[in-house]
């Protein structure tokens, strides 16, 4: 399998032995040397065999000198909230994300706790490919922290109308299952709906990395979630991906609720106290979230996928809430990076303020028809574009920024590989099933004609 980089970080398979220790410590090294003087935070998603690469890590980074923060089994907004509060100079996530149990890889956050922009990536991969592993003239030291959790709900607190809703006892009695698919999130997010009021129900949270389903969490992976929240009369279903960046939900039916409404309900959320502001999400995400942001007079910027690419925007806007259509969500108040723990809480809020008639309504209810597909693809993607562009250009605004984006109005089709699998993904949506699968059904053609020659 071969080796991945991208701006979300690097992601290879461990059971061919592709993600070797020399493979880890190269980068992890190469990385010691970008980063300015200060300590390194390094925590791990839980799944098997990362406290081993976190071990690895945390020996190179103390050989090159890096004093490190370890936090052990934690989410990476976790990660990102202790680099950003205690000024350090960087931190390393060992996941995978939401690839399988047959992958892990690192995430490397700068100083100020978002992942290395796309060019700083770049200098990260060419110094890891040339670097010479010699000693550093002194050696670092370890110290685990007590309570990193405790330090990202402290910062979910600075959000003023959580923190008001939380002190005024507005989550009390609410009922919410959650699967962790038992990894970081295991311990944070039942932590977090704790904090919030409400009582938390653990479905899959036994923190033993040993993934109960697919971890990618899809409506399709979470049967058991659905199940329970119905059985256990539960107000709300929650599910993440092992490093628990990803939110999805499940509605108190049982019926699991589209990954894309998740940063709708969360702009939503934000947006009813803080009308006409920006919001930002990247090219592949549902219209709904024009819709929502129209009716209280806000204004949408589209990105390229890739938090990085979002957060780029984000700042630059001046965004109020921001995230992708995957599940996740980004709210400036709190730290610069897609969290559960946050859009949780937003969630949570929306619901606490809407009628059981309207929240069925935002939840359940499909006003657009949204489909995606993947292809195994290792080609030049520049001939795909230019493919594509041809074949399918008719009348649409071309957006050429990440692959290629069509839009006609009232539909759209994005085409373009993936940042962490050799694939190229297909996303469309439109007002209708047939619409959307029509688009889907051209865009594949092509890319099976090209990748057969």
């Amino acid at each position: 399998m071969p080796l991945i980089r991208s701006v979300s970080g690097l992601r290879a398979t461990i059971t061919d032995g592709c993600l070797s220790a020399d493979l880890v410590a190269r980068h992890v090294r190469a990385y010691a040397e970008m980063q300015p003087d200060g300590a390194i935070a390094i925590g791990y998603d839980g799944r098997l065999g990362g406290r081993t690469i976190a071990d690895i890590a945390i020996e190179e980074l103390c050989a090159a000198g890096r004093n490190v923060l370890d936090l052990g089994c934690v989410p990476t907004p976790t990660v990102q909230v202790v680099v950003e509060r205690n000024r350090l100079a960087g931190g390393i996530v060992v996941t995978a994300s939401h690839n399988g149990a047959e992958w892990n890889g690192l995430k490397f956050l700068d100083a100020d706790g978002v992942f290395l922009a796309p060019h700083r990536a770049e200098q990260l991969w060419q110094a890891s490919d040339r670097m010479p592993m010699v000693p550093s003239h002194g050696r670092g030291t370890v110290r685990q922290h007590d309570d990193p959790i405790g330090e990202h709900l402290a910062a979910i607190e600075r959000v003023d109308f959580i923190a008001e809703l939380r002190s005024s006892g507005t989550f009390g009695g609410m009922r919410i299952t959650i699967d962790a698919v038992n990894a970081s999130g295991s311990v944070a997010l039942p932590r977090l709906v704790e904090w919030l009021g409400a009582e938390p129900i653990p479905i899959h949270c036994d923190a033993s990395g040993v993934f109960p389903h697919p971890p990618e969490p899809l409506p399709e992976h979470l049967h058991d979630l659905c199940r329970a929240t119905a059985e256990r009369r539960a107000t709300l279903g929650i599910a993440c991906d092992p490093d628990a960046d990803r939110l999805v939900l499940v509605h108190s039916t049982g019926a699991a609720i589209a990954e894309e409404k998740t940063i709708v309900l969360a702009v939503e959320s934000v947006l009813r106290r803080v009308p006409h502001a920006t919001v930002v999400v990247n090219a592949s995400t549902t219209s709904e979230v024009e819709r929502v942001a129209m009716r209280y007079g806000g204004k949408v910027v589209r990105s390229a996928v890739g938090e990085i690419n979002v957060v780029a925007a984000m700042r630059s806007s001046g965004a109020a809430i921001g995230g992708e259509g995957s599940g996740g969500v980004i709210l400036p108040a709190c730290h610069y990076g897609r969290d559960s723990l946050v859009g949780t809480a937003l969630v949570l809020a929306l619901c606490a303020a809407l009628s059981q008639e309207q929240w069925d309504e935002r939840t359940l209810q499909q006003p657009l028809a949204m489909s995606k597909r993947k292809i195994a693809w290792s080609g030049e993607f520049e001939k795909l574009r230019s493919a594509l562009a041809a074949s399918i250009g008719d009348g649409a605004r071309l957006w050429d920024r990440d692959g290629i984006r069509f839009e006609w109005g009232d539909r759209w089709l994005h085409v373009r590989p993936s940042n962490t699998e050799p694939i190229v993904r297909l996303i469309a949506e439109s007002p209708s099933h047939e619409q959307t699968e029509s688009l889907l059904d051209r865009a594949e053609r092509v890319v099976r004609q090209l990748g057969e020659r």
